[in-house]
């Protein structure tokens, strides 16, 4: 009976692990399935060709395809879900964008941000949707209004107890950051004395400060919340949360001011209660858990369960055997 007993109690745990991992990796088989944020919104507008200058009409003509440069681990504010579709609050603004003005976008996915860049620079990426404003950047785009605006957070490892730090008290430590992100320019611009270890990604930042390489790492608290999920990084605790001078908008090559001024029209017609139900059916959206974490647990999953079957074999062949010794007793007894 004890082995009875270690059989069920495994086959809880397994339905309980089971539960846990499709909560963390799949959240959305157990959520209801909700409302098209986008589709609503759109149904009440009409597009705005009507509105747009003969110049911008000109310019619509001549430009077919308009290149969109994004940051694929930018979630919720860009990303791709697993079908490979742009989606996130930037996703969301496109769709609006594209039923708006009928224009076509091609979206472009790059390894890291800082080649994103570089290819606007280089005029091969024409408009980026979440994009928040810098000096740097302001020298070759136009940026609308921001419509989400959220904060940094500065991150250290456990065994510092620091706490409420501000990056004044991080002149002369090093600070990880992304590089080309707003806080690689907003601490460069304003911090001189922090010496910043630029990273390809925030989790290759969070990595220097686990690493030693790095005193603390800053990104959005978002961003850095997600990553945590994402890559399992446990390592590191929040210090102090730092308020972003600059939102997420729109941004436009400066050498494109009619796609500017178009993109501009359109989301003039985006109400705040429509941007505020777009960003919150992304900040308030379960993100699934990483491959890492997901890697993890489909080793102890199926390693339990295997040990579950083998025990659970091992339970009947014990039944099996109790039986034939009752069975061999009772011929033993009609025999004599």
């Amino acid at each position: 009976m004890r082995v009875l007993g270690t059989v069920i109690l495994g086959l809880i745990i397994l339905c309980v692990e089971v539960y846990l991992g499709v909560q963390s990796f799949y959240p959305q088989a157990l959520q209801q399935e909700q409302a098209d944020v986008v589709q609503g919104i759109l149904e009440n507008k009409k597009t705005i060709v009507d509105e747009l200058s003969e110049q911008e009409l000109a310019w619509l003509a001549q430009n077919k395809v308009i290149q969109v440069g994004v940051d694929a681990n930018f979630y919720p504010l860009e990303t791709f879900n697993e079908r490979g579709q742009y989606t996130g609050i930037g996703g969301d603004y496109l769709r609006l964008l594209s039923s708006m003005t009928g224009m076509d976008f091609a979206v472009q996915r790059q390894q890291d941000w800082a080649t994103v860049e570089e290819l606007a620079q280089l005029k091969r990426i024409d408009l980026f949707m979440a994009l928040a404003k810098t000096e740097r950047r302001a020298e070759y785009l136009l940026f609308a209004e921001p419509y989400v605006n959220l904060p940094g957070m500065i991150m250290v490892p456990r065994t510092n107890t620091a706490s409420n730090l501000t990056l004044d008290d991080l002149k002369g430590k090093k600070l990880a950051v992304v590089k080309n992100y707003y806080w690689d320019d907003y601490v460069a611009a304003n911090y001189p004395d922090i010496v910043l270890v630029p990273a390809r990604d925030t989790i290759s930042a969070m990595q220097m400060v686990t690493n030693g390489e790095a005193d603390a790492v800053i990104d959005y608290e978002f961003n850095l919340n997600e990553k945590i999920q994402v890559a399992g990084i446990y390592q590191l605790h929040t210090v102090g949360q730092i308020p972003s001078e600059f939102g997420h908008s729109v941004a436009v090559r400066t050498d494109l001011p009619e796609l500017f001024s178009i993109m501009d029209k359109a989301l003039a017609q985006i109400t705040p209660e429509e941007r505020k139900s777009i960003a919150d059916s992304w900040l308030n959206k379960a993100k699934p858990a990483g491959n890492e974490r997901r890697l993890q647990w489909y080793f102890f999953f199926f390693t339990q369960a295997v040990l579950l079957i083998l025990l659970l074999i091992s339970f009947v062949k014990s039944l099996a055997r109790k039986a034939a010794i009752a069975k061999a007793k009772e011929i033993r007894a009609h025999m004599a």
